[in-house]
């Protein structure tokens, strides 16, 4: 085996000190030959050079003087562990002895101690190990019950990663509703130009045309999606009231069932337009309130007599997305807070098929600071939807932005470059295993390079993202051509 440096001082359990007799970089996986145990797969989690240059002959160096340096190259590796016959992997019970040799890791080794096994039927491609030719595919059914989150700055690559997620689920006839704030993912009909990279991953250039259906509210602005509207008619007058904007329930449920039992008993199919009149003829300050929050919901056009039915919406094996590009934030929580609430309700009485829920920008959703319409409803899924079948996806540029309980609730996260402090801090608080080492390697990661936690791995794995074989729909707008 390649021998690359020795083990010396103190030696805990989960770390050790190694002094490198040549380059070895940050992230490389190790192995160190314990007499207990056999090889024990180790990482290299930090670098530095120590030397016994002085500030008095650094100046001397300066000035020309030939002063010579005497360095070391110190490296601090963490354990991974190894397989016991077979078993689970382990991590030493004994330290290693100060002197010992450590090596390169061979890709058998890191393939058995890492569980970079092919999952014929379960598996989601997304890439190979950083430095290897090794898959990493992520457990679908882990993604389903642990819910996963995507977490990048602006221009790190969210939304292509993403959409090689989506493409994994639609190949395994997984049912999914994606979210999508800015009318990206409609390019998941497409396929791909094939490039050189696309044969290094192994992947074929192939479009979802006939897996994919597009719905908006506003078809005016985003032609290729069919109208998404509500039926007024199967809205609980709670529901009604969270489409109003109006929080009080005490106050405003009464008076409004009063309203929908008026214009329901002389117009069944009736409209928001009916509700509005009947408003008007009410006397006080709360029906000028229900009114004028009335007069609201009739601009949004998300109310209809008959609206899009669960079963247009929800077709198992394909993936919906809600294109809700051009529509107005608050609207946008509106259509958000309807249509996971129904996922919800109607999945816990298996009404529809076991589906994955995707929100893009998930921090205007279910924000930290504040609330959104829709808040409520995405914890709720977040903490219990796991139970009924429902798997939760958030995609967000800001960590640190979003509801902290909804993201403790993603058991894999995909970690693409970041760099805000604030975003770091709220990433490392919700990772367990995540080492200072890791943190500072998330700040400089290359695009295209993620940090993959969880999705069936028992440590965390930099991931070369694979290219996608659909077309990316989320390119940067070029205001000046090359």
């Amino acid at each position: 085996m390649d021998e690359v440096g020795r083990i010396f001082g103190d030696v805990g359990l989960g770390q050790f000190q190694l002094s490198l007799n040549r380059p070895v970089e940050r992230g490389e996986y190790l192995t160190v030959d314990d007499e207990m145990n056999g090889h024990v797969l180790c990482q290299l989690d930090d670098l530095r050079r120590k030397s016994d240059l002085d500030l008095e002959r650094a100046d001397a160096l300066g000035r020309g003087a030939d002063t010579p340096i005497h360095e070391n190259l110190i490296g601090i590796a963490r354990i991974i562990g190894f397989h016991d016959s077979g078993g689970p992997v382990r991590v030493p019970t004994i330290p290693f002895r100060p002197g010992a040799k450590v090596f390169r890791a061979d890709e058998g080794l890191i393939a058995d101690v890492l569980g970079l096994k092919k999952h014929a039927n379960s598996g989601a491609y997304v890439g190979l190990l950083r430095g290897h030719d090794l898959r990493i595919e992520l457990d679908i059914n882990t993604l389903f019950q642990r819910h996963m989150s995507v977490l990048a700055k602006t221009g790190g690559g969210k939304s292509y990663l993403l959409g090689v997620i989506v493409e994994e689920l639609l190949r395994h006839k997984v049912t999914c509703v994606i979210i999508d704030p800015h009318g990206e993912y409609g390019s998941l009909r497409f396929a791909a130009e094939k490039n050189g990279h696309h044969q290094r991953f192994g992947v074929e250039s192939q479009g979802f045309a006939s897996r994919v259906l597009e719905f908006s509210p506003d078809v005016t602005l985003n032609t290729s999606a069919k109208p998404l509207t509500f039926s007024l008619r199967h809205l609980d007058p709670r529901d009604l009231l969270v489409f109003m904007g109006l929080t009080n329930v005490k106050n405003f449920l009464g008076p409004l069932k009063k309203l929908l039992e008026e214009v329901g008993a002389s117009t069944p199919d009736y409209s928001v337009k009916d509700l509005i009149r009947a408003a008007e003829r009410g006397e006080g300050a709360l029906f000028e309130t229900l009114h004028e929050r009335l007069e609201y919901v009739d601009q949004t056009k998300l109310l209809a007599p008959q609206g899009t039915s669960l079963t247009e919406l929800v077709v198992e094996g394909k993936a919906s997305l809600v294109n809700l590009r051009g529509v107005a934030p608050d609207v946008q929580e509106l259509v958000v807070a309807r249509i996971a609430t129904t996922l919800f309700e109607n999945r816990k009485k298996q009404k529809i098929p076991p589906l994955f829920l995707v929100i893009e920008e998930a921090h205007n959703f279910a924000p930290q600071q504040g609330t959104a319409a829709c808040s409520r409803i995405l914890k709720n899924i977040a903490s219990e939807g796991r139970k009924f079948g429902l798997g939760l996806c958030v995609v967000t540029q800001r960590a640190a932005r979003i509801d902290k309980s909804v993201l403790s609730q993603c058991n894999t996260q995909l970690i693409l470059q970041v760099t805000n402090p604030l975003d770091l801090k709220a990433i490392a608080q919700s990772i367990e295993g995540l080492t200072p080492g890791m943190t500072e390697m998330i700040q400089g990661l290359p695009v295209g390079t993620a940090l993959v936690t969880g999705g069936g791995y028992h440590t965390p794995l930099f991931c070369e993202v694979r290219p996608r074989s659909t077309r990316h729909g989320g390119e940067s707008v070029r205001v000046v051509p090359n």
